[in-house]
């Protein structure tokens, strides 16, 4: 079988020149299976060499149609499958539509090499499954050596199987995995696990994912064998410039001075778009670096309020109190206080606002939002203002990020967990870390 093409150039998109060649050496149930994917939406351009079909899809996710080559000898059993299984919400990969079954795509982050390429450099020893799964090994060739690449394991009380092994067809005809970057020759693998219905199917899934990371980890722990789930395709959590580059853009010496440090977590934060937890907590750091800076200069503005008051008397004990009582509250400043004074201190009140005016601003801040156990944004709330509302927003985010889910204080909110559905939709909250990190740069210029 070989890899789907992502976003073909519209010129690639002919129809064969003999389309007939393949259909007469079709069986019947091949050319019903044709006939239920064009139902579906998958156009069939054309064949190459004898057994190879290629098709169109149009998804809604791209401006252009997705190119997919499969041999005619799995038409019958992506056209059985394709209508049990879906897409997978928070991973790339499928799942059954009740989730008792999900393909994960695996990769490996640390290696320039493909993931598939890994995989068929381990041969595993394991005992052989008591299921009614039928597992054929791929085989890998190795100079003299031939040996099997991959398992498949059941879980002792018999509630689950894994397995690591070629893609399956329905999972190729159905998401894209960007291995049409890799050799003609190249195997994608991955993770499948099985598990027998516990429940409903949030249930059920919970449990598939579970076994999947659980397998990963030991992986990992025993053998140094790092993969991972791949997550679903992200866009740049922060969006780059997107000016038509026509004239020539200006640029003078610097106006400002940074410091190293916020320069460096300044630039981390563009180079973790990948992980958008990452990125949020390197422009919550820059926050967290001006804190005592802003809380020193609130308190000394506190300070100078008193003693300018005209009622001011050095004389009078009630009047040094209310000077120290103002030194002592920067002491005992919690973390989101000081947060707090940063954002109502260094960002523009209305440049805040307009923030969260946009279309998408108006969705993902609002109590329907992706993100779970976090204060929304209302900008006609009487009783706080637009700058303490999103100091308490980047606060509990970065809390559900940072915090281990068994914390009693943070017992009704769980961790926020990189490459999760909610890991994925932080853009938006990771622009606002950004535009605050900037408001406050610009803001404690000398």
């Amino acid at each position: 079988m070989t890899t789907p093409e992502e976003e073909p150039p519209a010129s690639s998109l002919h129809q064969d020149t003999h389309p007939d060649t393949l259909e007469e050496t079709l069986t019947k149930e091949q050319s019903e299976a044709l006939a239920k994917l064009a139902t579906l939406g998958y156009k069939k351009l054309g064949h190459f060499g004898d057994d190879t079909i290629r098709f169109a899809v149009t998804d809604p996710s791209r401006k252009q149609a997705r190119l997919i080559e499969v041999d005619a000898q799995h038409l019958q059993s992506i056209a059985s499958n394709i209508d049990q299984h879906r897409e997978h919400q928070e991973y790339r990969g499928i799942t059954s539509r009740d989730g008792t079954y999900v393909e994960f795509l695996i990769t490996h982050a640390s290696s320039f090499m493909p993931s598939g390429r890994i995989v068929e450099q381990h041969n595993w020893s394991y005992p052989s499954a008591d299921c009614d799964h039928v597992f054929n090994p791929w085989f890998v060739k190795s100079g003299s050596r031939e040996y099997s690449t991959g398992f498949h394991i059941r879980a002792p009380r018999r509630d689950a199987c894994i397995e690591l092994s070629e893609i399956s067809p329905v999972f190729h005809f159905l998401t894209p995995t960007g291995s049409a970057l890799w050799p003609s020759d190249y195997t994608e693998y991955t993770l499948k696990v099985w598990v027998n219905p516990t429940g409903d199917t949030e249930t059920n899934s919970r449990l598939t994912q579970q076994t999947a990371h659980s397998l990963l980890f030991e992986l990992d722990a025993r053998h140094g064998l790092s993969l991972s789930l791949a997550s679903r395709a992200l866009g740049r959590a922060i969006p780059t410039q997107k000016k038509k580059l026509t004239e020539p853009q200006s640029i003078s010496f610097p106006s400002i001075v940074v410091p190293r440090e916020v320069a460096a977590l300044f630039s981390f934060a563009g180079e973790a778009f990948e992980n958008p937890p990452f990125a949020f907590l390197s422009y919550y750091q820059v926050l967290e670096y001006y804190m005592p800076l802003v809380s020193r200069r609130d308190a000394l503005r506190r300070i100078r309020r008193e003693i300018r008051d005209f009622t001011f008397d050095i004389s009078d004990d009630v009047c040094i109190l209310r000077i120290l009582n103002s030194a002592e509250r920067t002491k005992g400043v919690s973390e989101e206080e000081a947060l707090k004074i940063l954002v109502r201190d260094c960002a523009r009140e209305d440049r805040l606002t307009e923030f969260f005016k946009t279309t998408e601003a108006s969705q993902h801040f609002s109590r329907k939002g992706p993100i779970s156990g976090v204060p929304a944004i209302n900008l006609n709330l009487t009783t706080e203002t637009v700058s303490t509302q999103a100091a308490r927003r980047i606060y509990a985010l970065r809390n559900r990020i940072v915090h281990a889910k068994d914390d009693p204080r943070y017992a009704e909110t769980p961790q926020l967990l990189p490459r999760s559905a909610e890991a994925n939709s932080l853009g938006p909250d990771i622009r606002l870390a950004r535009f605050l990190a900037l408001e406050t740069v610009i803001d404690n210029q000398d």
